[in-house]
């Protein structure tokens, strides 16, 4: 099977996942963690997603934020977040998200990203772009870091990592236009690539939440990577994703 035609299963198990999700009106929640939330719509919808696409590449590992890893030995592996913003699909606010990538040698090679709600479903696979509802899409051209619309997050689950961004966020906030805080790394991603955001920088993030947005981005021309640490965002979780004419300015701000 191609990157293409993976994007495409994403894409197919992501939107039926989202009508599933859709027709949920009561949620039992359960706490995972400190301010970390799962419902039994998050579980369902990761094993509706593992069954479409095992069942299309049953050669295929899987990793899901529920279920855990399948498979690690083979050399494709998909890595899904059956419900990327839980707390605003509890709390019926949007956006929320079912995020799919299938990675390879550690990279996202195809992707897809599919917002319920609005019915919006970004796509990419490696070499061939970015997409939203099959129509291409691209980073911002922006160059005035004065005029940038930043998405970002509070790292609330992580005091230490939590410190950094309250530092950062007043410095920044009075040298750029205004920020965002959604409440989905991987709507928040998409954003960057489809221009709606200037750039998008949050710390403590898993590769669930970010392997798909991070295909979606670059595919769009955004300059994605790691920040703070000298180490891919898919290792550390602190993930830098912005347009390039911004992206050197933006960097060196919140590295200082």
């Amino acid at each position: 099977m191609t990157n293409r035609q993976r994007m495409e299963l994403a894409g197919r198990a992501a939107r039926e996942a989202g009508r599933m999700l859709l027709q949920y009106e009561e949620i039992h929640v359960d706490k995972k963690a400190k301010n970390d939330y799962v419902t039994d719509a998050d579980r369902a919808s990761e094993n509706l997603i593992r069954k479409i696409l095992l069942d299309a590449c049953p050669e295929d590992g899987f990793y899901g934020e529920e279920g855990g890893i399948s498979g690690a030995d083979k050399p494709g592996m998909w890595v899904v977040d059956p419900i990327d913003g839980t707390t605003n699909f509890i709390h019926s606010l949007h956006p929320y998200t079912i995020s799919i990538a299938y990675m390879r040698n550690g990279e996202p090679v195809a992707a897809a990203i599919y917002a319920p709600v609005t019915d919006e479903m970004f796509s990419a696979y490696s070499g061939g772009g970015a997409y939203l509802n099959d129509k291409p899409i691209r980073a911002s051209d922006i160059s005035d870091p004065n005029l940038i619309v930043l998405g970002m997050s509070f790292a609330h689950r992580s005091a230490k990592h939590a410190k950094r961004m309250f530092e950062l966020i007043p410095r920044l906030s009075q040298k750029i236009n205004d920020m965002r805080r959604l409440g989905s790394a991987a709507y928040d991603l998409c954003c960057v690539a489809c221009g709606r955001y200037d750039a998008f920088i949050e710390l403590n993030l898993l590769l669930y939440d970010i392997a798909a947005g991070v295909l979606i981005a670059k595919e769009a021309g955004a300059v994605t990577g790691g920040w703070y640490e000298d180490k891919s965002c898919f290792e550390t979780g602190h993930i830098f994703a912005a347009a390039p004419g911004i992206a050197n300015w933006l960097k060196d701000e919140i590295e200082k």
